[in-house]
C-alpha cells in the first residue's frame, strides 16, 4: 500500500509541476529557502527586489535540517518526492501503535483509512510546505510514548517543534501526554521527558511567534505582530484581543463554531475513520489550539480541508480511532471489532470516493503537461546556472535553485528574464506588455522567444520578438478567396475547477480581403437575465494585446483566449464578426432563445456554459450555425432536478395566458441564487408582466419583477422562456426557516393582477405558489471565493 501510495502521488505532484500547476506561493518560495540553507544561507529568500529570510512568515527549523537533500539530488521535485515520503511513511509508525493495541488486522485497516484519506492527499499535491513533514513525527512520537522509548520520543517531538510554530504547541502537547500515561509508572524517566517536552515546546511556540517572527516581518508586513494573526479579527486585532475576546466572550467562539461550514469540516476530520476518533476524544483535545487556529479563522482554506492546513491533525484522529476502537471493544465478542473494522474501512472508502485525489477519487484530476509546457526545457537551458533571472510567477520553481530568481516585473537589476505570457504572471496582461516593451527600450534583448515564452537578456542586441513568440496566438493556415475577411470557426470554455474559474477561448480565420480597421473579433458573455458579464473590451485576451489585427496574416486561425474569469451557474456566450457599432449596445436586436449547449460539466461543481453564436455584419445580425431549444429541453439542459407546474391566468378581456414553470427541487442555501424557468405558451403584451415574490412569514424578502428575459431581451409578443433569479437573503432569512415562492401576472400601469384559473377554469385568486422550502445551511466556502470574491456564485449550491 505504501508503495502504491507513493507511486501514484509521486507522479501525481511532479506531473502537476511540468504541467506548470505550480507557483512560487509555495513552492517557489520555500524551495529557495531550504536550496539557499543548503548552500550556507539559512533560510534566505527573496521578497519584491530585496533579500530576505524566510522567517518574516513562519520559524520553520527544519527546512533547515532537509536542506541536505539538494546534495543528493538538486531537483525542485525531490520536495515534492519528500512530502509524499513523510505522509506515507507516517502510516509504518501508525501500524506499530495499532497493532501492538489491537492487532495486525486492525493495523492494516487503519493503515488503509490513511492512506485513503483525501486531507492527507490534498496536502502532497498543495505545492510544497513545511508542516506536511510534521505528520510522521506525530505519530513516532505517539509510538515512542506507548513503547517508552525515551529518547525516540524527545527525537521525535524535538523535530516535531521545528516543523514550524504551531508544530511547537502539538510537541507540547505530546509532552502533557507523555506525562498523563506515565503517571503510574515505576521509573520517572518519561515524565521528566514529558516535562521537558511540554516546557521547551511552549516556550519555543512563544519565542517564535512573537518575537522571531514579528522582529523580521515588521519591515516587511508593516506589521508589529505575525501577519497571520489578521485571519481572526472576529475575536480581536492582536493575539493578547483575541485571547481576552475568547475568554471574556465566549458566545463569540460559539457563533463562529456554530456555522455550518465549519461544523462539516471538524465531521470530516473524523468521518475519514469512521466517527470512531469521538470514543478516543482525549486524543484529540491535544491538538485542540490547531483545530481551533483552523475552525475559528476567517480563511477559508484553513477549514475547507482541500489544502495542507489539515494535514497535522489527521495523525490525532488515527491515533484516536485506535483507542476509540479498543475502548469499544474491550471485554466484548471478536465480532464487533470485525464489524467495526468493516465500518471504518467503509467509511474511509466513502471518504476517497466523495473527495479522494488519486484514481477513482472524487477530486482526481489527471493533469498531463501540455505541447506548451513540454517547450519550457528549451528556454530553461540557455540560462546560466547562477544567474539571477526574473520570472513569472508559473516559471519560478523551475528556476530558484539560483541565489537570486524574483517574481516577475520585480528583478530589473537581474541579467536575464524569462517569461510566459500565457500562464500565471500575478500581473493584467496589458501591463505584462507594457513592461516588456519598455524592457526592450533599454538594454535588454531577446534571446529566444516560442508559443508565449520569451527570454530577454541584459545586453542582448535583438530587440525583436520573433515571429514563433506568436504561435501562442495563432496557427499559420490557408485563405480561400471565397471566405469573410474574418470568420468565426468556434468557442470552448476551459474551467479551473480548483479556484472556480472558466477560461474562454475562441477560434477565428483571417481571410484572403481582411484589411486591419475594417472587421474585429467580438466576445461577450451574459447572465441568463441579460448582466453583462464579460467582453473583449473589458479585460483584453493576452493574443490580441501581443498579436494585435495589425500583425495578422491573411488565413492565420487565432487562438483568443481570455484570463480566469469568475462566471456564474448558468450563462451565455455570444460571439460575431463586428462591422460597425458594438452588438453589445444593442442587446434587443438579438432574436430570441437560440442557444447552442457546450461543454457538459465534467461534475456537479464545474460551471456550466451555453453558448450563443452570432455573425453581426451590415449593422445586422444573423445566426451562425446555431441550435433551437424548446421549453422543455432547455430546462432539462440546465437543471434536470426540477418539477414542472402548469397554470393559467385570465386578463379582464378575457384572454388566457398559460404557463409551464420549472422549479428546481432543492432551494438554494442563504446568500445563494435562486435560479428557475417560466414558459409562456402565448405572448404576453406590453402592459402585461409577471411577478415573482420570495415570502417570508407574509412579509417580501425578495422579488423579480417586470418582463420577461432570457439571456438577451425578447420582443414581449413571442411566447417562450422567461428565466427569473432571485437572491436567497442571508440577514433577515435564516437557516431552517420556511419561504415561498409565488409568482402571478399583473398590470404596471394600474397594479392590477390577473386571477389565477384553478383547474375547474375558473378563478383562483391572483398568485401561484410555486414552492415552499426550509432555508438550508450555507455552502462550505472555498479557497477561491476567499481570494476573488466573485467566484463565490459559482460554488456548489
Amino acid at each position: 500500500m505504501l508503495m502504491l501510495f507513493v507511486g501514484i502521488f509521486t507522479q501525481l505532484a511532479w506531473q502537476q509541476h511540468a504541467a506548470l500547476r505550480t507557483h512560487k506561493a509555495d513552492l517557489g518560495q520555500m524551495d529557495l529557502a531550504i536550496w539557499n540553507s543548503a548552500h550556507g544561507r539559512l533560510l534566505e529568500e527573496i521578497k519584491g527586489d530585496s533579500l530576505s529570510t524566510r522567517l518574516t512568515d513562519h520559524a520553520e527549523p527544519i527546512l533547515i535540517l532537509i536542506s541536505p537533500i539538494f546534495w543528493l539530488w538538486d531537483d525542485v521535485r525531490a520536495l515534492l518526492l519528500l512530502q509524499v515520503l513523510a505522509v506515507a511513511l507516517a502510516a509504518i509508525p501508525l501500524f506499530a501503535l495499532a497493532r501492538d493495541a489491537l492487532g495486525p488486522v486492525a493495523a492494516l485497516t487503519l493503515a488503509a483509512a490513511w492512506l485513503l484519506n483525501p486531507s492527507l492527499q490534498a496536502a502532497v499535491l498543495s505545492d510544497f510546505h513545511a508542516i506536511p513533514l510534521a505528520v510522521p513525527l506525530i505519530l513516532w512520537s505517539f509510538h515512542a510514548i506507548e513503547a517508552r522509548h525515551w529518547r525516540q520520543f524527545v527525537l521525535a517531538a524535538s523535530l516535531l517543534a521545528a516543523v514550524k510554530e504551531e508544530a511547537a504547541l502539538l510537541a507540547a502537547g505530546l509532552g502533557l501526554w507523555a506525562l498523563w500515561r506515565t503517571r503510574h509508572d515505576t521509573t520517572s524517566t518519561g515524565r521528566r521527558a514529558g516535562l521537558m517536552l511540554l516546557l521547551a515546546g511552549s516556550a519555543w511556540f512563544a519565542l517564535a511567534t512573537f518575537v522571531i517572527i514579528p522582529a523580521h516581518g515588521a519591515t516587511v508586513h508593516h506589521s508589529p505582530a505575525s501577519i497571520y494573526f489578521r485571519r481572526y479579527t472576529a475575536l480581536g486585532d492582536t493575539p493578547a484581543a483575541i485571547f481576552k475576546n475568547s475568554l471574556l466572550h465566549p458566545q463569540r467562539l460559539g457563533q463562529i463554531l456554530a456555522e455550518p461550514a465549519r461544523q462539516r469540516y471538524l465531521a470530516k476530520l473524523v468521518a475519514g475513520f469512521g466517527f470512531l476518533p469521538l470514543p478516543g476524544i482525549e486524543s484529540i483535545l491535544l491538538a485542540l489550539p490547531l483545530i481551533l487556529a483552523n475552525t475559528l479563522s476567517s480563511y477559508p482554506a484553513q477549514f475547507y480541508g482541500d489544502f495542507h492546513y489539515s494535514a497535522p491533525l489527521i495523525p490525532y484522529m488515527a491515533v484516536a480511532a485506535i483507542w476509540g476502537l479498543q475502548r469499544i471493544t474491550q471485554h466484548r465478542p471478536t465480532w464487533l471489532r470485525h464489524l467495526l473494522l468493516i465500518w471504518l474501512i467503509g467509511w474511509a472508502g466513502f471518504m476517497y470516493t466523495h473527495a479522494g485525489r488519486g484514481p477513482g477519487g472524487g477530486a482526481y484530476a489527471a493533469i498531463r503537461p501540455s505541447a506548451h509546457a513540454r517547450l519550457l526545457p528549451r528556454f530553461l537551458t540557455q540560462i546560466p546556472r547562477q544567474a539571477a533571472v526574473t520570472a513569472t510567477a508559473a516559471l519560478e520553481p523551475h528556476l530558484t535553485h539560483r541565489r537570486f530568481i524574483y517574481q516577475f516585473p520585480y528583478g530589473q537589476q537581474a541579467e536575464w528574464a524569462l517569461l510566459d505570457v500565457t500562464g500565471d504572471t500575478s500581473m493584467a496582461p496589458g501591463d505584462l506588455y507594457e513592461q516588456v516593451q519598455s524592457m526592450l527600450t533599454t538594454d535588454w534583448g531577446v534571446v529566444d522567444a516560442a508559443d508565449g515564452y520569451l527570454l530577454l537578456h541584459r545586453g542582448e542586441a535583438n530587440r525583436v520578438i520573433p515571429p514563433a513568440f506568436y504561435d501562442f496566438a495563432r496557427t499559420p493556415g490557408a485563405a480561400r478567396n471565397n471566405t469573410p475577411p474574418l470568420q468565426f470557426l468556434g468557442l470552448q470554455a476551459h474551467p479551473r475547477a480548483r479556484w472556480r474559474l472558466v477560461d474562454v477561448q475562441s477560434q477565428w480565420q483571417v481571410g484572403a480581403t481582411f484589411q486591419a480597421g475594417t472587421v474585429r473579433p467580438w466576445l461577450v458573455l451574459r447572465a441568463p437575465d441579460g448582466e453583462l458579464l464579460y467582453t473583449y473590451d473589458q479585460s483584453t485576451p493576452p493574443a490580441l494585446i501581443w498579436y494585435p489585427p495589425t500583425r495578422w496574416q491573411k488565413g492565420d486561425i487565432l487562438h483568443l483566449r481570455s484570463t480566469g474569469l469568475a462566471l456564474p451557474h448558468f450563462w451565455v456566450a455570444a460571439a460575431g464578426v463586428v462591422h460597425g457599432p458594438d452588438p453589445s449596445q444593442a442587446a434587443h436586436r438579438l432574436p430570441r432563445e437560440l442557444v447552442a449547449p457546450q461543454l457538459p460539466p465534467a461534475d456537479a461543481n464545474d460551471t456550466l456554459g451555453l453558448v450563443a453564436l452570432w455573425q453581426w455584419q451590415a449593422r445586422h445580425l444573423r445566426r451562425y450555425e446555431p441550435t433551437l431549444l424548446t421549453s422543455s429541453n432547455l430546462a432539462a439542459q440546465l437543471q434536470p432536478d426540477r418539477h414542472d407546474i402548469s397554470a393559467s391566468f385570465r386578463a379582464q378581456d378575457g384572454h388566457v395566458y398559460r404557463m409551464t414553470a420549472h422549479v428546481p427541487q432543492n432551494m438554494p442555501a442563504a446568500g445563494q441564487p435562486l435560479d428557475f424557468w417560466l414558459h409562456w405558451q402565448d405572448a404576453l403584451p406590453p402592459h402585461v408582466q409577471s411577478f415573482v415574490h420570495l415570502r417570508h412569514q407574509g412579509q417580501i424578502v425578495a422579488q423579480d419583477d417586470g418582463p420577461r428575459r432570457l439571456f438577451w431581451l425578447q420582443p414581449p409578443q413571442q411566447g417562450g422562456n422567461d428565466w427569473r433569479e432571485v437572491q436567497i437573503p442571508g440577514d433577515n432569512v435564516a437557516s431552517g426557516q420556511r419561504v415561498e415562492l409565488v409568482i402571478g401576472l399583473y398590470q404596471p400601469a394600474t397594479g392590477q393582477r390577473l386571477a389565477l384559473l384553478g383547474p375547474d377554469g375558473q378563478p383562483a385568486g391572483t398568485e401561484l405558489v410555486l414552492a415552499s422550502w426550509l432555508v438550508p445551511h450555507p455552502p462550505v466556502p472555498d479557497q477561491s471565493c476567499a481570494l476573488i470574491p466573485a467566484t463565490c456564485v459559482s460554488q456548489p449550491q
